[in-house]
């Protein structure tokens, strides 16, 4: 565990040298919105598709990975539904729990795979995302829109931010590349390695940028932490085992699940009626308790 720890360890120190900066006001706050946008839409896909490429994808357990990884989902979200009464918050602050129960910090999970297992963990890492977050989205907008405040999406909107998100067009692009054998020239995977170096580094930065300290209440908050950071780790385990995962597959599947919820959900928070405090809240505690609950877990997978 002090192994996985130590390697762990330097990925939360960027992401609180981001939250310094951001608080310090360097190097300005106009800086970080164009970072996070960068690394976004250019930087994160660019290493997708880079590791997507040159995977052999014939030797990964891909049918068996995707049923765990939708029933990791479908099962998150179901267990959410039905504790919603005990919870005793209102449809908008019940919206930010859900999204702090499922989604997922994709830019910590890059960082910590490539820290502890090398690059023979980005494709990995970008097939769990490729089925995931298309699923997760539809999900999450769609009962946010049915227990949101904000204007209601259409069904075509719902499909469009699906369609159009930049990771998952990044996943479809690799897949593509790798599926048909088509050579990619030297240059271009030279520009691609260039940028997937730059990737982690600035994305950890924002992270850390955007974590905030709001006062929300204390039931809901710690039952979105008990649901990412333990509840969705023990599911994905017995899940795995049940189709049959096991080495390094296991162990990316187990990082995603217990990985703390993505920054992105603030933002669709104040876009459709969620409570804006209590998602900056849930963010910001589960990103500095995934500090400690990162390392016990992956070790009881890997000991």
């Amino acid at each position: 565990m002090l192994i996985i720890a130590g390697n762990i360890l330097p990925i939360f120190f960027l992401i609180l040298i981001g939250f310094l900066c951001k608080q310090s006001g360097f190097p300005g706050n106009n800086f970080w919105v164009p970072a996070e946008r960068l690394a976004y839409y250019v930087l994160l896909p660019a290493l997708i598709i880079r590791n997507l490429a040159n995977t052999d994808l014939s030797t990964l357990p891909t049918g068996p990975m995707a049923l765990t990884i939708l029933s990791l989902g479908a099962s998150m979200t179901l267990i959410i539904l039905i504790i919603k009464p005990i919870l005793r918050t209102d449809n908008s602050a019940f919206t930010s729990v859900l999204q702090g129960g499922i989604r997922i910090n994709a830019y910590i999970c890059f960082a910590v795979a490539d820290a502890l297992f090398g690059p023979s963990a980005i494709a990995l890492c970008a097939y769990f995302i490729a089925i995931m977050m298309p699923f997760l989205n539809t999900i999450i907008i769609t009962l946010m829109a049915f227990y949101g405040e904000a204007q209601k999406p259409t069904v075509y909107r719902i499909f469009l931010e699906v369609i159009r998100n930049p990771i998952i067009l990044a996943c479809g692009v690799g897949w593509f590349i790798n599926t048909l054998g088509i050579p990619i020239p030297n240059p271009i995977l030279d520009l691609l390695e260039i940028l997937d170096r730059a990737t982690l580094p600035i994305a950890l930065l924002c992270v850390g940028a955007g974590l905030v300290v709001e006062r929300s209440g204390l039931f809901p908050l710690s039952v979105s932490v008990l649901l990412k950071l333990c509840c969705m780790p023990a599911i994905a385990y017995g899940l795995s085992i049940l189709f049959g995962i096991y080495g390094l597959p296991l162990a990316i599947i187990i990082l995603f699940a217990g990985a703390p919820t993505s920054p992105a959900s603030y933002v669709l928070a104040r876009q459709m009626g969620g409570d804006g405090n209590l998602m900056a809240a849930i963010i910001s505690v589960q990103t500095v308790m995934a500090m400690l609950t990162l390392p016990v877990i992956l070790s009881l997978v890997f000991p």
